[in-house]
């Protein structure tokens, strides 16, 4: 299984509502994420069929932008709470996305992104320090999880990509 965990491209300083889950894309954020999604497609070599991202558009934004460049045409993509700034890292969902043991894509919001990888990663000392806007970790996890599962520390940090 391969999950790639992203955070969202550049976002706008303010919205037009005044609400931060409103903030969009800028220019260069769109830019800077259309970049990442050549060099993962280069990358993965086939179509993901799972896309998660968290409600505010900034994130959803970006993982539209990406659903376009990487996704195969049967892709499952929602938007969830859990992946929403400042919420703990989302156990339940990262653990139903693990035991589905389909490769993924999570566009999220810093720092979560980073705890995420970190969790999830084997080898913490492959990974950046900080995810910046429209980067991307890749990780892998070669067996098939048994049933319970442990999750921290399964993943081989095998990409890091950023525009």
């Amino acid at each position: 299984m391969r999950l790639y965990i992203m955070r969202h491209g550049y976002a706008a300083d303010s919205s037009p509502s005044g609400r931060d889950a409103d903030r969009p894309l800028t220019d260069d954020g769109r830019k800077f994420v259309e970049r990442v999604g050549e060099l993962l497609q280069a990358h993965h070599g086939t179509r993901l069929s799972r896309i998660l991202s968290s409600t505010y558009l900034r994130a959803a934004q970006t993982a539209d932008i990406m659903v376009r460049a990487i996704a195969s045409s049967d892709v499952l993509f929602d938007h969830h709470q859990e992946l929403e700034p400042d919420e703990p890292v989302p156990m339940s969902l990262l653990r139903k996305l693990i035991e589905s043991d389909v490769d993924a894509l999570i566009v999220g919001h810093h720092p979560m992104v980073i705890a995420m990888s970190r969790l999830l990663a084997r080898d913490s000392s492959k990974l950046p320090l900080g995810l910046h806007p429209s980067m991307l970790v890749g990780l892998e996890r070669s067996a098939r999880p048994q049933s319970p599962m442990p999750i921290e520390g399964s993943f081989q940090v095998t990409t890091v990509l950023k525009p």
